[in-house]
């Protein structure tokens, strides 16, 4: 037994061994494997060893030591646990023996996590269940959760979508006090509605998917001796909808509708968005309407705002508009046709002028899903963007540069923003431009008309080197983000903007419209703090995972009978294990991987983002032939191989 000197001597020695060790803080990010990394404050990076991982979950907050192994790569030993912020799981219950337990979905979490007997409540094995974490494993590396709901078995319909709704926490029901609420609103509206000036003889109509039933904007274009003038009337629900009310909590926390394959989870109830406040044709409506001048240039002259009353003359859908103004003069209403010409002009003029003077966005095709009784991909329709999407597209972006300027002069709103480079990433910006374009390297490209040259510089020059460099730095910006203070959208090159033409779709365009208001009525609007900022671009961020997980899971069933077929598709990823590709045909995302075989490694050159293999070089933005080679539906994974041209021509010939 040792006696108090030595006892004293021991614990001096771990007192002198710790505080001759490197400690740092940072947050876990988990992997495929059973290890994992810490992501320290000042940037660098430690590996997390598996029998520590177990210790962890993703995300979680910890103070590590830090020990230097070879190459100066650095290994982490945890300290301390600060914050854990994972207390909810979704999964698949599994029995191993007389185990049971949860197989999670999170990414970076690699393990299962233990059901005791008294926390599965009715849930089965099999079942696909959401659980809550009882028991963190930092001390002893045994996790322990609690069966919450029981989501349903594999192999009922719509499964996939009832699971990604329980995984992101998508709200699917009003509360009683928003419905009681939506039952008053139809009195309330045919009251405003007496009160306003009746502006229907514009002579309005929307334009939109056959299918639409939310119908959130109408337009109307008149002629004017230096141009034209655009009229947008958007339904307006902030008439009815106060700030604090049950109704604005509920579409406060969805922040906008949810529009998922085969399934849409709308911000406001039905009866509102699709009845009530959506601009049906032959209902007198409340609504904002925006009148903008538009020169014969294209510049955007003044522009002027008022909350009034309108009736929708026609529901026209964007393929009926397409066929009139590609010469069907009978696909469209008489009363309309004269309106739509204006618009086609007044579509010209926008997309030369913003060509020359901001950025035009690309013009990507779209992919409809369509799913059979058991909701699942029956068909996919690629879709290319007619001249009636473009021409409605060009009008509301007129509407949210010309509010985001009257927003911005006001000095309150919901801002949509875009600063450019990521700031981590500039470091390698500025290292590309010195190679390649020297003379924009030493430049602010913060600042939107240098960021702007730059751009315009490289998508004049169609050389395949220029066409590159853009595709390489357009992997090192940021998303675009809501603020609460206007600032530059360098994504469409703008110096303010801001969204006002979706409020029953959009929280952000809903609080856009109060603002107006108030100022209208000289009074103030309830400003968004930065915490509320932060949760709808949380609300929009988890909606857009939700979307992207459904998705996934659904392609990789549709496309386990194709595996063998080959595709033409579009390089979006270039790293070192290999290539990241979208099928032209589908839009499915599937990945080429070329490290498997040590003996011939491909090469790949991280700074231009390219890679060489078996003597053929890859960029982004190539077109490439590959072949499905499997699908690992459970992974949501689609592995695809390259194939020779004349491999796929004929393949393609034979299905």
């Amino acid at each position: 037994m040792l006696n108090a000197d030595a006892l004293k001597q021991l614990s001096q020695l771990k007192t002198d061994i710790r505080s001759s060790k490197e400690f740092a803080e940072g947050r876990v990010r988990g992997s495929n494997g059973k290890f994992g990394f810490v992501e320290l404050e000042d940037g660098r990076e430690a590996f997390l060893p598996p029998n520590e991982m177990e210790r962890v979950f993703p995300g979680d907050r910890v103070r590590v030591s830090l020990t230097e192994e070879k190459k100066g790569k650095l290994s982490a030993e945890l300290d301390t646990l600060i914050e854990s912020q994972l207390d909810y799981l979704v999964g698949q219950y599994v029995q191993r023996g007389q185990g049971h337990f949860i197989q999670p979905s999170q990414n970076g979490l690699s393990r299962w996590i233990f059901l005791p007997p008294k926390a599965r409540g009715k849930a089965q094995p099999g079942e696909f269940i959401a659980c809550k974490i009882n028991r963190h494993p930092f001390k002893d590396g045994r996790a322990q959760a609690k069966v919450e709901t029981v989501i349903g078995k594999p192999d009922i319909p719509g499964i996939e979508h009832a699971y990604v709704v329980a995984q992101f926490k998508l709200p699917e029901q009003f509360g009683q006090p928003a419905q009681a609420q939506a039952q008053e609103i139809s009195a309330q509206l045919a009251e405003v509605i007496s009160e306003r000036q009746d502006l229907s003889e514009l002579g309005f109509a929307t334009i939109d998917a056959e299918s639409t039933r939310d119908m959130d904007d109408a337009l109307a274009v008149t002629t004017r001796n230096e141009g034209w003038t655009l009229h947008i009337a958007i339904a307006d629900p902030s008439s009815v909808i106060e700030t604090g009310s049950p109704l604005d909590k509920e579409a406060f926390e969805r922040a906008h509708s949810q529009y998922l394959p085969g399934e849409t989870l709308p911000m406001l109830p039905r009866n509102l968005c699709e009845n009530l406040f959506s601009l049906v044709p032959g209902e007198l409506r409340p609504a904002l309407v925006v009148h903008i001048d538009i020169n014969t240039d294209g510049s955007l002259g003044e522009s002027r705002y008022e909350f009034a009353a309108i009736r929708s003359q026609h529901k026209l859908s964007y393929i009926q508009v397409s066929q009139f103004i590609e010469g069907d003069e009978s696909a469209v209403p008489e009363e309309q046709k004269q309106s739509l010409r204006n618009l086609a002009a007044v579509f010209e003029a926008r997309s030369a002028y913003r060509a020359n003077h901001s950025q035009a966005m690309e013009d990507r095709p779209d992919y409809e899903i369509h799913l059979d009784d058991k909701r699942k991909i029956a068909r996919i329709e690629k879709q290319e963007r007619n001249i009636a999407q473009r021409m409605v597209e060009e009008a509301m972006l007129a509407t949210n540069i010309s509010i985001g300027g009257k927003l911005a002069e006001l000095q309150q709103g919901c801002f949509s923003v875009h600063l450019g480079f990521r700031e981590e990433r500039m470091g390698e910006v500025r290292s590309l431009l010195k190679e390649l374009l020297p003379e924009h390297a030493e430049q602010d490209l913060g600042e939107l008309p240098n960021y702007l040259a730059l751009v315009k510089y490289l998508e004049s020059h169609g050389d395949a080197q220029m066409q590159n460099l853009l595709s390489v730095l357009k992997r090192m910006l940021r998303p675009g983000q809501l603020d609460n203070k206007a600032g530059a959208h360098l994504g469409l090159g703008l110096e303010a903007y801001a969204t006002a033409t979706s409020p029953i779709r959009k929280y952000n365009d809903l609080h856009n419209h109060r603002v107006l208001r108030a100022a209208q009525q000289d009074g103030p609007a309830a400003a968004l703090g930065d915490e509320q900022i932060e949760a709808l671009q949380d609300s929009l961020t988890r909606g857009r995972q939700a979307n992207r997980a459904l998705e996934q899971w659904l392609y990789a069933q549709f496309m386990q009978d194709k595996v063998g077929q080959a595709f033409s598709g579009k390089i979006t990823l270039v790293n070192g294990a290999g290539l990241g590709v979208r099928l032209d045909e589908f839009g499915i995302d599937g990945f080429v991987r070329l490290n498997g075989d040590k003996k011939n490694l491909p090469n790949f050159d991280g700074k231009h983002l390219t890679l060489t293999y078996n003597e053929q070089s890859y960029q982004l933005e190539q077109t490439i032939s590959v072949k499905v080679s499997s699908v690992d539906v459970d992974k949501r994974r689609i592995s695809l191989e390259l194939l020779p041209e004349t491999s796929a021509n004929e393949m393609a010939i034979e299905k």
